[in-house]
C-alpha cells in the first residue's frame, strides 16, 4: 500500500469522526479533554474553545499536545484509532476567517459560541490504526 493510499484512508477515518481527545500538560500536570475537530489534509487538527478552560491554559504554557480519536471496535468489527503529537496554538488573525470557515462547515452550531476561539494543532507524529485496512493491529506512521 502506498503512503498515498494510506494517508486516503486516515483522512476517511477522520471524517467520520467528530470528537478527540486531547491531552495537554503543564509542569507535569497532565490534563484531558474531549473536544469537536475539525482537520486538513496535512493533519492539521482544528479545535474551537474559551481560552479559560485547563487545555487552553495549558497550551498556552506548554503547546506540545497529544491527540487521540478512537471508535467502539465491538460495533463496527474492527480495531481503528488514530494517535497524533503535536504543536498547538490560536489560529493567527490573518488565517481566521479561512480557518473558522473549515471548522464550521463541519460543525455549524460553532456561530453559536462567541466566546470561544479557534485553535491549530500542527503535527509533529501521526499514527494511524486500522485493523480492517492494514491487515493488523499495529498502528501505521503517516507522518
Amino acid at each position: 500500500m502506498t503512503k498515498n493510499q494510506i494517508q486516503k484512508i486516515t483522512l476517511n477515518y477522520l471524517k467520520g469522526n467528530r470528537l478527540m481527545t486531547l491531552a495537554t500538560a503543564v509542569k507535569n500536570k497532565p490534563w484531558a479533554s474531549t473536544v469537536f475537530f475539525a482537520y486538513d489534509d496535512k493533519f492539521n487538527l482544528y479545535f474551537f474553545s474559551r481560552e479559560d478552560t485547563a487545555h487552553c491554559l495549558n497550551i498556552k504554557s506548554n503547546p506540545n499536545v497529544a491527540v487521540a480519536i478512537n471508535q467502539d471496535w465491538g460495533k463496527r468489527g474492527f480495531i481503528k484509532g488514530f494517535q497524533m503529537t503535536g504543536k498547538a496554538a490560536k489560529v493567527s488573525k490573518s488565517e481566521y476567517a479561512k480557518l473558522y470557515s473549515l471548522y464550521s462547515k463541519r460543525h455549524p452550531w460553532a456561530d453559536k459560541f462567541s466566546d470561544h476561539i479557534l485553535y491549530q494543532i500542527k503535527p509533529t507524529k501521526v499514527f494511524h490504526i486500522n485493523q480492517k485496512a492494514f491487515g493488523h493491529f499495529f498502528r501505521v506512521e503517516i507522518v
